[in-house]
């Protein structure tokens, strides 16, 4: 089997995989974050004991970063899209930079300014991690940026050899996260890979019945869709599924269900849910489907699978039809149940409606 790289994937499933990847370490970020701006408040005691009084000449550099920091904790829980919040944790840490660079023009003895590039490099070391590789190797970057305009204030004494010290430090930093994202991403295909086999039928290669963990409140049994859609339900159930296997053998029943699954899978949307209910049933759920737009689909399923050839033998399917409306789903699969077995009942290859048959019964 080919390796899967990275930069074969595409923009969508790369957007995933660095989404994932921040949400693994945004924990980790937030106290990084905390840290840090405590840390550099923390050196207002150092202020103090270099100018031998209150450093009132640096509260307000020292102080300052509380802006920043409130709003980001406030921005961490509003936002979860790493293409936001990943420039903004950087940006965080460039403002510390900003305000230590303020702090060091006030302070007489500016000798500090070397440990205090080791501390930074720590935090982007941290930072990185869950981060784009390419947002972190830019990010540190700007810092000898930051060195340089500081500069033009400060003037320090050994400009030269800060940068000498931070571009090893960048090239040693960026090489680290680029291997520590290829290890997260080793990891991430093996998640990938075991959900997958979760939440997937492995011979029809549709949903199994645990993908509905996924989609409901295991507290109420609501689906999580949108609330006010309307979601239709179908359960599909193969007609006179055994006499294939009794007659055609277990192989060409498996044959005729992934034939089936194929049909019902390729004839729906991205968003809809197609699952292997049990044996040679299936259940699909349709978010943003009314009941006409249900029923038609269900109709047009069954003409399919009629007309359809497998390669083993002629096969039709009886449908049941419900709609979602809130509440525990069960009881509309249990409607949908009741339908199907209705147009089992009525003689097979047919749709049932169970909101149509409930309104023929009154």
């Amino acid at each position: 089997m080919d390796k899967i790289v990275l930069g074969n994937l595409s923009k969508e499933e790369k957007k995933n995989f660095f989404q994932s990847k921040y949400e693994y370490y945004k924990p980790f970020n937030l106290r990084m974050v905390t840290v840090s701006t405590l840390a550099f408040m923390s050196f207002f005691v150092t202020d103090c004991s270099i100018f031998g009084h209150f450093a009132y000449e640096t509260l307000l550099s020292r102080t300052i970063v509380l802006i920043p920091f409130i709003l980001y904790l406030i921005l961490t829980k509003k936002v979860s899209d790493y293409r936001i919040m990943v420039p903004v944790t950087y940006l965080v840490i460039h403002i510390i930079i900003w305000c230590t660079d303020w702090a060091t023009y006030l302070l007489p003895d500016r000798q500090f300014a070397i440990p205090g590039m080791i501390i930074m490099n720590l935090i982007f070391v941290c930072a990185g991690f869950g981060a784009p590789f390419k947002y972190g190797l830019l990010a540190h970057l700007i810092l000898l940026v930051d060195i340089a305009v500081a500069d033009r204030f400060i003037h320090y004494d050994n400009v030269e050899m800060m940068f000498m010290f931070n571009a090893p430090c960048i090239l040693a930093v960026g090489a680290m996260h680029h291997m520590m994202q290829g290890v997260y991403f080793e990891q991430y295909l093996a998640k990938q890979s075991l959900q997958k086999l979760a939440v997937y039928d492995q011979l029809s290669g549709v949903y199994n019945r645990n993908i509905l963990k996924e989609i409901n409140d295991p507290n109420t049994g609501k689906l999580t869709f949108a609330p006010g859609v309307s979601v239709g339900v179908l359960l599909i159930d193969i007609d006179f599924f055994k006499k294939v296997n009794d007659k055609y053998g277990h192989e060409a029943g498996d044959k005729v269900l992934m034939y089936l699954a194929d049909i019902f899978k390729s004839n729906m949307r991205p968003e809809d849910y197609v699952i292997r209910w049990g044996g040679e049933e299936f259940l699909i759920i349709m978010p943003d489907r009314d009941q006409q737009q249900t029923l038609q689909i269900a109709k047009m399923l069954r003409e399919k699978v009629e007309q359809s050839d497998n390669g083993v033998c002629k096969m039709t399917i009886s449908v049941g039809a419900a709609m979602y409306n809130g509440g525990d789903y069960h009881e509309t699969i249990k409607k949908a149940d009741e339908a199907m077995y209705l147009a089992k009942n009525n003689g097979r290859n047919q749709v049932v409606s169970y909101e149509m048959s409930q309104q023929d019964n009154s």
